[in-house]
């Protein structure tokens, strides 16, 4: 059975879409080890190889533009990224809130947060280094790819046929007028 009939279309954009929310789900999934990191003070080098770097504080600034970086013992600095999601982890018995995510961690990171107006700061920062984000993001980021190129590629495939149907209903027409 050749998939012609217009719903194939339907079929392979649902199919799409349903591999773009199950990659979500699957990415989502990646936070769960930040949500239960264990969450140390910052001290004069951290050790996160092969795992992703998150860096928390304990009091929310969001009127100020705190900016985390992360020097590698060869002296070169990483801006170390502002997550795309706010996350409260409690750890002991105090509440921290992310601030940044470094997702290709390395050993012997001196991490700093500084805020950008200089001005004192009241803020006690500490950091966590989880296992499991880099590898939950990048299969959900590929699922939803791959989804979606078998979706295209499915609609390409009907097009193709129904196309190639209607020319051979052409040919076969002016052949009968003959």
């Amino acid at each position: 059975m050749k998939p012609i009939n217009p719903l194939w279309y339907t079929a392979a954009f649902l199919f799409a879409l349903a591999s773009i929310v199950l990659g979500a789900v699957v990415a989502a999934g990646g936070w769960e080890p930040v949500k239960q990191a264990t969450v140390l003070s910052i001290p004069t080098r951290v050790d996160a190889g092969d795992k992703t770097l998150v860096v928390f504080t304990d009091i929310v600034q969001p009127d100020r533009h705190i900016t985390c970086t992360a020097t590698h013992p060869d002296k070169t600095v990483t801006t170390i990224l502002k997550p795309g999601l706010a996350v409260t982890v409690t750890s002991g018995s105090e509440q921290w809130h992310l601030i940044g995510l470094l997702r290709d961690g390395s050993d012997g990171l001196k991490v700093a947060c500084t805020p950008r107006d200089k001005q004192h700061d009241d803020a006690t920062y500490g950091y966590a280094a989880v296992s499991g984000f880099e590898s939950r993001y990048n299969a959900g980021k590929g699922i939803s790819i791959l989804g979606v190129t078998i979706g295209l590629g499915g609609m390409a495939y009907v097009y193709y046929l129904q196309r190639r149907r209607r020319l051979d209903l052409a040919l076969d027409a002016t052949t009968d007028a003959d």
